[in-house]
Formats: C-alpha cells, sequence, structure tokens
C-alpha cells in the first residue's frame, strides 16, 4: 500500500477502536478502469491521489437522497464553525454536484453582471470555477475541493457563508489525510454524543496544536 492509503487504513482502525459500529460506511472501491469509464467525458483530469483515493474506497452511499444518514462518518476534517460533517460523496455524486454547482454559478453571474465592480471583479472566483471538483460535502453550503489539470492538486475547504474567502487550504490529499491521521494519533479528536448519535469532534481546547500539525504538513 502507498503512504496515503496507508494512512486512510490508519483512520478507519482508530475509528474502530472507538467503538463506532459503522466506523466504515463507504461505498467499496473502484478499478481504475471503472473511475475511467465514469470520467471518460469530463472536461478535465484528476489527480493520481484523487485516483487513489477512489480506488480505495468510492465515498458515501445515497448521498444526494440523504444528507442525514452517516453521523458516524469521519474522514475530511471538520469545519470548526459547523457540527455538521462533510461527506465524502461518490465519484457519480461528485459529478452530479460538480455540474450543479457551475451550471448555477453561470446562471447567477449571468444574473448580476449589471451588479459587479472594480471591487468585485473576481466574482466567478467566489462561486464556483470551472475545474473545481468537489469530493466532500455539506449540502451546497460546506464543500471541500481539488482543482482539476493540476497533480498532486491543492485542497480547498470551502464555505458559502466565507466567500469569496477560502476556510482553508491543503498542499494535497495525502497532506490533508495526514494532518486527519497524526490528531487521530495524538487523541485531539474526541467521541461525543448528539441527537442520539455519536460523532467524532475536534478537542476545543487542542485547537493550537491540531493548528501546529497542519501547519506541519501545510507549510
Amino acid at each position: 500500500m502507498s503512504e496515503l492509503t496507508d494512512k486512510l487504513e490508519y483512520i478507519l482502525d482508530w475509528l474502530k477502536s472507538k467503538g463506532l459500529e459503522s466506523f466504515d460506511c463507504y461505498n467499496p472501491g473502484l478499478t481504475q478502469s471503472e473511475i475511467d469509464a465514469i470520467l471518460k467525458d469530463f472536461p478535465f483530469n484528476l489527480s493520481k491521489e484523487l485516483y487513489e483515493l477512489y480506488q480505495w474506497r468510492n465515498g458515501s452511499p445515497d448521498l444526494i437522497q440523504s444528507n442525514s444518514c452517516y453521523g458516524n462518518e469521519f474522514l475530511f476534517p471538520e469545519q470548526f464553525y459547523s457540527y455538521e460533517p462533510l461527506y465524502f460523496c461518490s465519484l457519480k455524486d461528485s459529478i452530479y454536484m460538480y455540474k450543479i454547482l457551475w451550471e448555477n454559478g453561470q446562471l447567477t453571474q449571468s444574473m448580476n453582471e449589471d451588479l459587479l465592480t472594480e471591487n468585485y471583479l473576481d466574482y466567478d472566483d467566489s462561486y464556483w470555477k470551472k475545474n473545481w471538483f468537489p469530493i466532500g460535502a455539506f449540502e451546497f453550503r460546506r464543500i471541500l475541493y481539488v482543482v482539476g489539470g493540476i497533480d498532486p492538486s491543492p485542497v480547498f475547504l470551502w464555505d458559502v457563508d466565507c466567500i469569496p474567502v477560502q476556510v482553508r487550504i491543503y498542499k494535497d490529499i495525502k497532506s490533508m489525510i495526514s494532518v486527519i491521521a497524526e490528531c487521530c494519533n495524538l487523541d485531539i479528536y474526541k467521541l461525543v454524543s448528539e441527537k442520539n448519535l455519536k460523532k467524532i469532534r475536534i478537542d476545543e481546547e487542542k485547537l493550537d496544536q491540531e493548528k501546529a500539525i497542519f501547519q506541519k504538513y501545510n507549510s
């Protein structure tokens, strides 16, 4: 296994050690040929790391139909301002979300062209660019995305309430997963009960430690 897959497996083992019954709540991984077939008409290439991620697991089941079934899911970083997790999108769900975000962004921009000012000339950047590809999301409000055509690609954590500012940027997928794996190892995350569900949250007393780990892998 590669370093990325090793760390993904470590995170699942850590979740299992916490007694979460549905610690591995993801679809089975895809083969490279299956990924190629799904992406055959896509307008840009995706990184080798993203291929490896989807070969490991193909996201969460039924993301579009239900955005609240998998309360134990924990793979992507938590946005500190929210108590809702970012769900790992299946490859087909990612494409579905991409098309909606891109088409809606173009529609919104065309409706507001007359309102653009010199201080807001990068309007399209603050909504959705053509080569942004979502891999994790909570509804359409908080989205984790990579940039198409770059290998490896940086990973952006985007929040609609923070437009046009990006909430967080990781060097690549391996750096992001490395942060999470090390935080698991150092017990920076804790298990809490919310609405009869057990969820993993960042220990707020250890936020500075988590930020130092983020800098370690993303400086």
